[in-house]
């Protein structure tokens, strides 16, 4: 399989999709490649730009037009049309199904075998992984943790930034963090405030708190609201919350300042305390899945008791937990 990542979507929806194609071929011994050359988060150096290297990397440009993420079933689209009341949705799949033929074609010219693509995996993994090679008999979640951590290795320059920043921030050894998402996120499911999440946090008073936001004025609304607590954040004082169109408009250097920022903010997340964050964001997902055993980790959007299990799921779905969760 060659698995392009940085197609159309958020970073760590992107590094989502590529951990569930490793797992897809880890569980199915498939050869997983990466392809990284035009990732939408980088500035041209694709994978290595930001990450230590984990597995072969491929650099044919076919990837970028017929190697993709997996569209909607059938079902989801026929439904999809009918709230559109429009049949764009089913041009949309049927001309999916006819690049995912050319790719698998020019695929086989090129590699001189049957490839897999990133459309080819599956949108709903394993929920036990058994590879006793690896010695692996574990759930999805605990398996994803082992694949992500493998992966999620900062190069020299990004690490040496991250060391910086924990620095500037003073952020003490032991510290809590949230996340809270604001701008275009509203597209797909409804915000959440940020006194309902750090409410769910309840940390004790003098407490440091780390804050992963798109919008700077949530900082300083907490802080108003926290003044007992101390508050930091990377996010800077112009953010008014993350357009993922706007994004795509800015300069080289300040798509990858900006990402650099959120690598080393999720990164603070992995290793706080605590943490609460919803299971219809990128980063919180991207967390929670490796920390979903701890108790102190929670979602604001979805009990405990089956935050595992839910982070396995779809975004639709997630974003029907999330708002049942929030409104009962």
């Amino acid at each position: 399989m060659v698995c392009r990542i940085g197609v159309d979507c958020g970073l760590f929806v992107e590094i989502n999709y590529m951990v569930n194609a490793m797992l897809y071929c880890l569980a199915r011994r498939v050869r997983f490649q990466l392809y990284s050359d035009d990732a939408n988060f980088g500035t041209g150096g694709g994978w290595t730009e930001y990450f230590l290297p984990f597995c072969e990397e491929v650099h044919e440009s076919f990837h970028r037009q017929y190697n993709f993420h997996r569209p909607p079933s059938w079902r989801r689209i026929l439904r999809l049309c009918g709230r559109q009341k429009a049949i764009g949705p089913i041009m949309w799949k049927l001309k999916s199904i006819q690049k995912t033929a050319m790719g698998r074609l020019m695929g086989f010219l090129t590699y001189k075998e049957y490839v897999l693509l990133g459309q080819d995996v599956s949108d709903y993994p394993d929920n036990h992984y058994c590879i006793p090679e690896l010695d692996i008999d574990a759930d999805y979640t605990e398996v994803y943790g082992l694949l992500a951590r493998m992966a999620f290795r900062f190069n020299p320059s990004i690490q040496r930034q991250a060391t910086l920043a924990q620095t500037r921030l003073s952020i003490p050894d032991l510290y809590d963090g949230i996340h809270i998402r604001g701008g275009d996120k509203v597209m797909e499911t409804g915000l959440i405030c940020s006194q309902r999440i750090m409410q769910r946090l309840n940390p004790e008073a003098g407490s440091c708190v780390f804050i992963l936001t798109d919008d700077y004025r949530q900082f300083q609304k907490l802080q108003t609201d926290y003044p007992q607590l101390r508050l930091v954040t990377l996010c800077q004082a112009d953010e008014t919350g993350y357009r993922h169109q706007q994004f795509c408009k800015l300069s080289p250097q300040k798509r990858k300042e900006s990402i650099v920022r959120l690598l080393i903010s999720v990164d603070l997340l992995l290793h706080s305390r605590s943490f609460v964050g919803s299971i219809t964001t990128g980063p919180s997902v991207f967390v929670m899945k490796q920390r979903a055993a701890d108790p102190h980790v929670q979602a604001v959007d979805c009990p405990k008791e089956d935050l595992s299990s839910s982070l396995s799921l779809t975004i639709d779905l997630r974003a029907a937990i999330s708002y049942k969760s929030l409104n009962e």
